[in-house]
């Protein structure tokens, strides 16, 4: 009879080692739901949201301009962009940038950039190819 009771408290106590364990693999989930509804506002994933908008690409386009003037003080006439879309994943934006050149003169360039979007998150350049820039 003793045999018998040391085998159930055992076999008791390993179902309720896998029973804590089960409960705190069920906390971390939660926990970590609620913090993703708290950050975010949703549970749904943030790896495709769909094709990004004219205001996403402008800031990213933004981002491919900002190296090739050779200053740090950068206007985008951000209001006043045109944009349009030549397929699902290619964008062509229009815009004027105004900067102070290595003469510490106020100088306004007009561009025009063709970028492809290739997929990923939406506002960072890595996600992004640049087809073509034009300055006039």
């Amino acid at each position: 009879m003793a045999r018998d009771y040391l085998a159930e408290k055992a076999a008791k106590k390993k179902t309720g080692q896998k029973a804590l364990w089960l409960l705190m693999i069920l906390l971390v989930i939660v926990v970590s739901m609620v913090i993703k509804i708290v950050l975010t506002g949703s549970l749904k994933p943030d790896v495709f949201s769909g094709l990004p908008s004219s205001d996403e690409a402008y800031t990213v386009a933004k981002q491919f301009i900002r190296p090739t003037l050779k200053t740090t003080s950068t206007n985008f006439s951000d209001s006043h962009y045109q944009f349009a879309k030549t397929s699902d994943s290619v964008y062509v934006i229009q815009s004027e940038v105004n900067y102070k050149d290595d003469k510490n003169e106020a100088t306004s360039t007009k561009f025009k950039i063709i970028l492809k979007y290739n997929g990923g998150q939406a506002n960072q350049q890595k996600n992004w190819e640049m087809l073509n820039l034009s300055v006039y």
